[in-house]
């Protein structure tokens, strides 16, 4: 059956307008009524400190969790807040065959040199995309997209390899780029000279710790940014100090040891934990060890105490889970409960097993943050009150940690991963790592019920019955876990008292372009 989208404008719908709530409230008059709504400065510079370097302006060659970072590109389609999809390039798309759909584009729209946005800039965007030669890291994502014809000047088809009921958003994770510009100047030097057709245009950018982003003249918005300054700070302690002295407005990463502080002076802090799972895998694929075992790995989920890792270590901003499925998640089993703390079942387990004196297990732990260190350290006391002796070993080696998750060196029995459902918000994002047809030694899990469930999942377009295979895919994993579930992701930022409308998304940043300055 044909699908014609065409977009209408929707209300705010209540929850939305409720995230405000971060914001100062209004103070009541003299005479009792509320204050008058607050004015909004124009053409303000809007200062940013980010954690991490900035690495490449090329929009294909990183899959950071935000594919408009900075806003200086668009896709043919996007998500809002609720990761919804809405237009962008395209106006309208409809689905022609169970492997085809067909993109509109919208009219009268242009890159940041002036250049009309065309049926053949999206080919070439998708097909440099989708090139196995280049080797950009966008591929991941898209793999599924066989090719991208051109019906006319506005109208493109992308064709799946077989039905997807994920390209939509696969669609809303490819950035346009303008043809004639890249093959001016050459891939290399899109790298620090971008050129796409979001709501701003690079002024100027250092190649690593400082980009400067004017905003688009080809479509203004009344109230926007004139100017963003984008700077790396990896010290949290700088991006708090600058953010107490004015001299930034928002910061990413605020670190959890400073968050009552900053709520109590009056910063806001937003939480954009949509779409991450803390937690590690336990691997049952080692052959010969305890981890083979489903008593096991139910064991070391009993004997965890993840309230308390939500209460002391997350400051109570999350909660504990049983899936790697957050609630704003397509796919999320709200039937799913968190395993329970519950040493002395862990124990009863563990004897089941045959292992009633315990044994010794390793764990890979990715060198990071004070809070990653903190679980671990819980984890590693907990599992020793059940009679389980576990080393930590901590790596912050990149291409270590890839050798071990890829199965090409000998893996630990259990493995630090924080798994990502965005941008897309979909559970395929994060299932995709248990199913039982990845190759060996790749295999991280090989539970032929789970297969049969999450496989045809990713084939399945009718989306009430894609609903209850994700469900059921998560059910088998909770009872036979190849995973230790502790907790949602906590992800905050820190903002000014005087902006408005920075808004908790599942891509994990704020939209810089919606934001709004107090007087």
């Amino acid at each position: 059956m044909t699908r014609i989208v065409r977009w209408r404008p929707r209300l705010v719908p209540l929850a939305l307008l409720l995230m405000t709530a971060c914001a100062p409230a209004a103070a009541p008059s003299a005479t009792g009524g509320s204050a008058p709504p607050p004015t909004f400065e124009r053409d303000y510079v809007l200062r940013v400190a980010i954690s991490t370097s900035i690495t490449t302006l090329d929009p294909h060659a990183a899959i950071g969790m935000n594919p408009r970072r900075f806003g200086l590109y668009e896709c043919l389609l996007g998500q809002d807040e609720a990761g919804r999809i809405v237009p962008a390039l395209a106006e309208a798309w409809r689905n022609v065959d169970a492997t085809t759909w067909e993109f509109t584009l919208a009219s009268n729209r242009k890159f940041h040199d002036g250049a009309p946005v065309t049926a053949e800039d999206v080919k070439y965007s998708f097909d440099r995309a989708t090139n196995p030669d280049l080797r950009l890291a966008i591929l991941t994502r898209i793999g599924t997209v066989d090719k991208t014809t051109i019906v006319s000047p506005s109208t493109i088809r992308i064709t799946t390899r077989g039905p997807d009921p994920l390209l939509l958003k696969r669609v809303a994770l490819v950035q346009i780029i303008p043809k004639a510009y890249v093959e001016r100047i050459g891939a290399n030097e899109l790298a620090v000279k971008a050129m796409g057709t979001g709501p701003y245009l690079q002024k100027e950018f250092n190649g690593t710790d400082r980009l400067v982003l004017e905003r688009n003249p080809f479509s203004p918005t009344p109230g926007q940014p004139a100017q963003i300054i984008v700077r790396a700070v990896p010290e949290a302690s700088a991006r708090i100090a600058g953010l107490r002295t004015g001299e930034v407005d928002l910061v990413d990463n605020v670190p959890l040891d400073q968050y009552e502080t900053l709520k109590r002076e009056g910063y806001q802090i937003i939480n954009f934990n949509q779409g991450q799972s803390i937690g590690a895998f336990i691997f049952p694929t080692l052959a010969g060890e305890p981890t083979q075992s489903k008593l096991v790995r139910q064991a070391f989920n009993y004997a965890i105490d993840k309230e308390a890792i939500a209460k002391n270590i997350f400051k109570g901003l999350t909660q504990p889970t049983g899936q790697v499925v957050q609630r704003d998640t397509f796919g999320y089993n709200p039937n799913i409960k968190p395993y329970p703390y519950d040493p002395a079942k862990a124990k009863q387990l563990l004897a089941q097993a045959g292992y009633p004196n315990g044994f010794k297990i390793k764990i890979d732990v990715t060198l990071g943050t004070t809070a990653a260190d903190q679980i671990f350290l819980l984890v590693q006391s907990q599992l020793r009150e059940i009679g389980v002796d576990s080393t930590i070993e901590q790596s912050a080696d990149s291409a270590f940690l890839l050798d071990r998750w890829y199965g090409r060196t000998a893996r630990a029995h259990i493995m630090t991963a924080g798994l990502l459902n965005s941008p897309a918000m979909d559970a395929d994002f994060a299932l995709t790592w248990f199913r039982g047809n990845e190759p060996e030694p790749a295999r991280r899990y090989n539970n032929p019920e789970f297969d049969r469930y999450y496989l045809p999942s990713t084939t399945e377009l009718d989306e009430r019955k894609r609903l209850e295979l994700l469900q059921k895919a998560i059910e088998v994993m909770y009872e036979d876990p190849p995973f230790l579930f502790m907790v949602d992701g906590v992800r905050l930022w820190g903002a000014s008292p005087k902006l408005d409308n920075v808004l908790p998304r599942g891509d994990q940043e704020p939209r810089l372009d919606i934001i709004r300055k107090r007087v």
